[in-house]
């Protein structure tokens, strides 16, 4: 639902040049009003992805005072999409188009946090359209009413392989993109996919932190010096902990930000369902054994 629409008046004789996007709240609904993620009439629950309203080119992507914001460019059409109070990318951070990336409609491009300028800190979305630029912002509420609605691939299955945006992490000694970074403090889950010898990709690793060290239990995968500390010399080290390293240029990873509660639940679902090749503990049983 808006929540607060275009050209409503704020101080100064301000107008406001798009709309906030929350869920309409329901019975069932757990969020107190006047917290962070509900008012008496909305909700926005932690985690919630920012979706690409139409296919498109990351026109820009950077962190403002107001939140992370994204701006998609919509071409050969005038129109471009700007999307803000985001607390996580999930797109390259560039200005001017310059990383080139492309996304398609329905893609996620963030997470939706707070406006940090705002005292009260009400998680929601700042969503407006424009058919040229900034200073051409157009009321978005008379055309989303006919925009396709979707599911919440993390809620519906997290662990189908279209619900997870696979990307590079760079070459070794490259610095980790901030998507990367943006994962310190937090629990979660993510997959390490690499080419296979035959030219597919390969789903390689899955894993999990629900202690609040993604970053770390996901660079750990990176980081070469362990192959020769004890972790991992051409065997599974004591505790079946792998401890296996990847080269950074040759994979790509995909994580999903959960809460604590959920990351270990998450993190098996998604072994059954994607059978990663170095992961000891989790496998699905085959249904006929070959001996």
């Amino acid at each position: 639902m808006i929540t607060d629409g275009f050209g409503s008046p704020r101080p100064g004789g301000i107008r406001h040049g798009g709309v906030d996007i929350m869920y309409l709240r329901a019975p069932t609904d757990t969020f107190k009003p006047r917290t962070a993620n509900g008012s008496w009439l909305s909700v926005m629950p932690d985690n919630t992805a920012a979706l690409a309203a139409s296919d498109g080119v990351v026109w820009s992507a950077m962190k403002t005072p107001r939140g992370f914001a994204v701006v998609i460019d919509h071409g050969p059409t005038k129109a471009a999409t700007f999307y803000t109070h985001l607390e996580q990318l999930f797109v390259k951070e560039t200005a001017n188009a310059k990383a080139g990336e492309r996304v398609r409609a329905g893609q996620e491009i963030g997470i939706i946090g707070a406006d940090p300028l705002d005292q009260g800190r009400l998680k929601h979305m700042h969503f407006e359209l424009w058919l040229g630029g900034p200073s051409d912002a157009v009321d978005p509420s008379y055309v989303m009413p006919g925009w396709e609605v979707v599911n919440d691939p993390r809620r519906a299955t997290l662990a189908r392989n279209v619900s997870l945006t696979y990307r590079p992490i760079g070459a070794r000694g490259e610095p980790y993109p901030n998507w990367i970074r943006e994962l310190d403090g937090k629990s979660g889950v993510y997959v390490i996919r690499e080419p296979a010898s035959d030219g597919t990709v390969e789903t390689v690793y899955v894993g999990e932190s629900h202690t609040n060290r993604l970053y770390d239990t996901l660079t750990r995968h990176f980081q070469t010096w362990r192959r020769w500390k004890g972790f991992w010399k051409g065997q599974y080290g004591e505790g079946h902990d792998p401890g296996l390293t990847y080269d950074r240029g040759r994979v790509e990873v995909a994580v999903r930000v959960t809460s604590p509660s959920v990351a270990i639940d998450e993190e098996a679902r998604l072994i059954t369902r994607l059978r990663p090749r170095d992961n000891l503990l989790g496998q699905p049983a085959e249904d006929d054994v070959p001996f």
